[in-house]
């Protein structure tokens, strides 16, 4: 049996990157559906999306319902918290998301609370066994997360009948149940060869649960000096019992798609936001986070994520679509 670089066994389950998507420019978004996102337009302009808070009626009773699915949240039953613990944490293939120096990370107490409910909890299995990564509210039924956390290089998009996105889930709770995905998305960049600078993708989800739990804001610049500002990382690390934790810090070098930054992290946060506050978008997400430290400064020094651009900050709105 091959091995990709991730280590994971590679089987049948995969779908395999059709060819017709490996196009010049590495933004190319590709759909586990098959669909053609290359041509799709998008209208309006601007540099940010706006960020929701979500409706307050009803979310203490932890209900989910919509044209296409009705989840009670509430406990998880003793099976599935034994299945959630075995679940591997899904890490990038360099690096390991680190603590720079002390442990800066806090625990989120009340994950019902906006922006913390907007934070989700994905599931979904590989063929070398279950796994779990972090992703946030985009739109009534869109999720953002890492490129990692849908496809493997090379090889083709995980089992998309397998995920279970679980917004503000924690410890043994899904306050606001659980949604399946409908179709995986992501770039050619990171497909043909899992360049770190495109390391970005979506989940279309098969409820609206957006609608109740709120969405992120999201913004690119071409303006390096207006990234470096504070920020904070929202997810769920996998040295920790299942629950939401978040660490803060600040931009310290900005690339031309690529953010680092000393914000604690570990395995399982990869797809997390990496956030700011900002007039009309609070709060506001410079980047996905994905990558720990290795090599040589600034990749020795900081966490780092994939810098929305233009064209991702395209491709969102595209996927949202």
């Amino acid at each position: 049996m091959a091995f990709s670089k991730f280590g994971i066994a590679l089987g049948a389950a995969l779908i395999s990157l059709p060819m017709a998507a490996a196009q010049a420019d590495p933004n190319t978004p590709i759909s586990s559906s098959g669909e053609d996102f290359s041509a799709v337009e998008v209208s309006g302009g601007g540099w940010k999306s706006r960020s929701y808070s979500g409706t307050t009626e009803s979310l203490e009773l932890g209900v989910v319902e919509d044209a296409l699915s009705s989840v009670a949240g509430g406990e998880l039953s003793a099976d599935n918290l034994a299945w959630l613990a075995t679940l591997k944490p899904m890490t990038a293939p360099t690096g390991t998301e680190s603590i720079i120096g002390p442990d800066q990370r806090k625990l989120i107490g009340n994950t019902k609370k906006y922006p913390y409910r907007a934070v989700v909890l994905i599931t979904f299995n590989t063929p070398g066994g279950g796994a779990r990564c972090t992703g946030w509210m985009i739109s009534k039924d869109t999720v953002a997360t890492a490129g990692h956390c849908v496809y493997d290089p090379g090889v083709g998009f995980y089992s998309t009948g397998s995920y279970l996105i679980r917004p503000g889930f924690t410890g043994a709770s899904a306050p606001f149940g659980q949604c399946n995905a409908r179709t995986l998305h992501t770039v050619t960049g990171w497909a043909n060869g899992g360049d770190d600078q495109y390391d970005y993708g979506a989940i279309k989800l098969d409820c609206n649960v957006g609608s109740k739990v709120g969405w992120f804001g999201y913004y690119w610049t071409k303006k390096d000096k207006k990234l470096k500002r504070k920020v904070k990382i929202a997810g769920y690390p996998g040295d920790k019992p299942l629950t939401q934790w978040y660490s803060k810090g600040k931009v310290k070098v900005v690339q031309k798609r690529r953010v680092f930054y000393k914000n604690d992290t570990t395995g399982g946060m990869s797809g997390s936001p990496v956030y700011t506050k900002m007039k009309g978008c609070n709060p506001c997400s410079m980047a996905v986070h994905a990558y720990g430290t290795y090599g040589s400064p600034p990749f020795s020094t900081n966490n780092h994520g994939t810098r929305i651009t233009k064209k991702v900050f395209k491709n969102f709105k595209k996927w949202k679509k």
